[in-house]
Formats: structure tokens, C-alpha cells, sequence
């Protein structure tokens, strides 16, 4: 887990302590709780960057020549 530095005003501060004390969890474990609902919500997808990292080297068991296999997919959009 990484720290960060998050600031609210007054009122919003005290909604999220109000919500913390009525559902009896830390301010920290709302506001976490809380994210992760929006960003669910929100659908974030992955950046490129992060897709590339996620997938690097997945194939390298395969004995297969990358140009060959793309010859043999595009090959199939003719039939």
C-alpha cells in the first residue's frame, strides 16, 4: 500500500468522519472505500503503457514466428 497526502475542506472532513463513526471504519478505510467505488464506476481503463507491461513476453514459451502467425490470422479474413 502507498501513503498519500489528500486535502479536504472542513465540511467535506466532517461528512467523511460522520460516514466513518456510522459505519463504525477508520476515516482512511471510507475514503478508500469510497474510491474504489468511483473508480469501478468510472470503468479506468489501462493506459497503452500499462497494457504493454501487463502483456510483455506472454507468448515466449510459443515456438512461433511472430510475422508467420500474422501472415496465417490476415490469411483467414479472406475465406
Amino acid at each position: 500500500m502507498v501513503r498519500a497526502v489528500i486535502s479536504f475542506d472542513d465540511k467535506e472532513l466532517k461528512r467523511i468522519d460522520a460516514l466513518a463513526r456510522k459505519t463504525k471504519r477508520s476515516r482512511a478505510q471510507v475514503i478508500r472505500e469510497v474510491m474504489s467505488q468511483h473508480l469501478k464506476k468510472e470503468d479506468v481503463q489501462p493506459t497503452w503503457k500499462e497494457l504493454v507491461s501487463q502483456t510483455a513476453g506472454m507468448w515466449k514459451h510459443k515456438n512461433i514466428d511472430g510475422v508467420e502467425y500474422q501472415r496465417k490470422l490476415r490469411a483467414e479474413w479472406d475465406r
